[in-house]
């Protein structure tokens, strides 16, 4: 995770000596970062792939927060390897097996919607950090999934991406269309469509969960609020 960054602007494309111009300080300012051009389009990576989390979380803010760039930054998006590790190289060393109950809700909602509840993240040597039931639930129906590397020496945390929903008689329903992120640290197994209570600067609400990541690195596992627990409702897209 966090091989790349993407830089996105907004650019006048009647003036390409500026752009030329701003896109070769943006080269020059993320050197700076150790962050090199990687010679396609618009994607930079770290000098350095030990220090990859912490230099391209640094890095992204320093774009943010430069005040040549304002009005110029569309936004930054990082990037990450997808098929870090083929499935039948998995170690499972130190693994437990995950509890049937868990495992039936991570294969029940495979067998509705025929996509996995999320990827899987191995380290550098390939042993399994998280996603044991998307793992087994990949091997049994011959999937192949989404496979993140995250250094054994950095933390992880599981990320809930979704909207605000309300109670709206037997069910819920959608309050806005933004969506927001959230750390989950629950024990109890999450999968898109749930309902959970989450912490916001405001208080405590309720998301409809859209998507499940990971984010690794200190500084990226510090940015959440984190969820205050699973309602056990669902609401289906």
């Amino acid at each position: 995770m966090n091989e790349g960054m993407a830089v996105f602007l907004n650019m006048d494309m009647d003036k390409p000596e500026e752009n030329e111009a701003l896109i070769r300080r943006i080269d020059r300012f993320l050197l700076e970062q150790r962050i090199r051009y990687s010679g396609i389009r618009n994607l930079y990576r770290p000098m350095d792939e030990r220090e990859r989390d912490h230099r391209i979380y640094a890095a992204c803010r320093a774009l943010r927060g430069a005040d040549w760039l304002k009005g110029s930054l569309a936004y930054v998006s990082i990037l990450h390897q997808t098929n870090a590790c083929p499935l039948e190289q998995i170690r499972l060393d130190r693994m437990s097996e995950p509890s049937p109950g868990k495992l039936k809700y991570y294969e029940d909602f495979y067998q509705s919607s025929r996509c996995l509840a999320h990827g899987i993240v191995v380290d550098e040597e390939g042993q399994l950090r998280d996603g044991y039931t998307s793992y087994i639930v990949a091997r049994k129906y011959g999937i192949w999934p989404e496979v993140y590397e995250a250094f054994a020496g950095e933390p992880l945390r599981k990320i809930v991406r979704g909207r605000h929903v309300a109670p709206d008689g037997d069910g819920w329903k959608i309050k806005c269309r933004k969506i927001y992120s959230w750390g989950y640290d629950l024990r109890r197994a999450v999968v898109p469509g749930d309902i959970l209570e989450v912490m916001t600067k405001r208080g405590q609400d309720f998301i409809r969960v859209d998507k499940i990541d990971y984010v690794t690195g200190q500084d990226f596992c510090q940015e959440h609020f984190g969820t205050k627990r699973h309602t056990g409702k669902r609401m289906e897209s």
